[in-house]
């Protein structure tokens, strides 16, 4: 008998997790994953946005590349808004301001191409301004 009476004393402690334990150990694991799926979509955020910056810069360098390659009939005055509409226009999606309307061509202008992020907080960083400079040519000069 002294052998099942030893058993039944010692049955009494707690053998496992109560209701409560796991309730509060899932919460604290949900808030957990929820702070992971945030960061995970502020990079995916940043990343598109990285993509866009890219994209615009490549767009930037191909507009100083063409005005590069036109810049003996530039100088000659053919430098209008309609030149700028017909030649440098950007893909959809981006655009190209900082070239103003009616100026003569200069050694150094300003292109900005900007986009429009919906998701991203500060509208003011969606752009990418560069100021190449062109060399002065003659006018009448042609390029080989």
């Amino acid at each position: 008998m002294n052998k099942f009476k030893r058993l039944t004393l010692k049955t009494n402690a707690q053998g496992g997790f109560s209701l409560l334990e796991v309730m509060i150990a899932l919460i604290v694991s949900n808030i957990a994953l929820l702070g992971l799926v945030a960061g995970e979509l502020k990079s995916l955020q940043y990343a598109n946005n990285s993509y866009q910056y890219t994209v615009s810069l490549i767009q930037a360098n191909n507009v100083t590349d063409r005005i590069l390659n036109d810049v003996c009939t530039l100088t000659d005055g053919n430098f209008s808004q309609s030149y700028i509409d017909n030649t440098l226009t950007p893909i959809t999606g981006y655009t190209l301001t900082g070239i103003s309307d009616g100026d003569a061509f200069e050694e150094t202008l300003t292109v900005t191409i900007s986009w429009v992020d919906k998701r991203m907080d500060d509208q003011s960083t969606n752009q990418i301004k560069i100021e190449p400079s062109f060399p002065l040519v003659p006018a009448g000069c042609s390029i080989l």
